[in-house]
């Protein structure tokens, strides 16, 4: 179950044939690679990581393919003791913690007074390792390339739009502009196909089909 960016781009560049250099070999890429961000934000996997929270450190780093989070296990509290790895470590009654977020960073606040292992669930990526993408199925490329088909498309219709779009050569008259609005057109419609898969794989509240979490999940 890996799909390679090679793959990806190849299948791309063969979809839709550049028009003067566009896309370049670049573009097609770039345009495979923000097809499946984009996936991995509407879609996103399910993984579960384990924090190993240690006394008197507040900061963490997060998982390279960390997007949000599902469920962060509490640690167990009661009668303003918390109860962690090495014992009971009194917190006062009125103890609560609170946690933020930057970048692949996650903070605690007030800085932990415990050590313990945390799972915390959470929606992944798809992310590039090794020219390839390791979770990615051929359902999941499927429909990556309708939107990487679009993007490429848009990137052609865009191009051509700051040309003259109207000229004559003798008795024949070319109206590229007719060229930009099929471009644009098929484009909304490979957009679309590619957010009615999306809406039939994941279902109505937002939980991809043929998952089993412990727990509730609304992305």
């Amino acid at each position: 179950m890996s799909v390679a960016l090679t793959t990806l781009t190849g299948l791309l560049t063969a979809a839709v044939t550049a028009r003067g250099g566009v896309p370049s070999t670049a573009q097609y890429e770039q345009a495979v690679k923000d097809a499946v961000a984009d996936y991995s934000r509407r879609r996103p996997l399910q993984q579960v990581a384990t924090l190993t929270i240690v006394s008197g450190t507040a900061a963490y780093s997060l998982p390279s393919d960390f997007l949000s989070v599902i469920v962060l296990e509490s640690p167990s509290t009661a009668d303003g003791v918390l109860i962690s790895d090495v014992g009971i470590v009194p917190v006062g009654s009125a103890w609560r913690e609170l946690y933020t977020i930057a970048g692949l960073t996650i903070s605690f606040y007030p800085t932990p007074t415990y050590g313990m292992d945390r799972d915390l669930w959470y929606a992944a990526a798809h992310v590039l390792s090794d020219g390839a993408y390791a979770s990615m199925t051929d359902a999941d490329a499927a429909i990556i390339m309708l939107k990487a088909r679009a993007l490429a498309l848009g990137l052609q219709a865009g191009s051509m739009a700051g040309d003259i779009l109207s000229y004559q050569i003798g008795d024949e008259r070319v109206e590229k502009g007719k060229t930009v609005d099929a471009l644009r057109g098929t484009a909304a419609g490979l957009e679309a196909d590619y957010l009615a898969a999306i809406a039939t794989g994941i279902g109505p509240v937002g939980r991809r089909g043929g998952t089993t979490p412990p727990f509730e999940s609304v992305w």
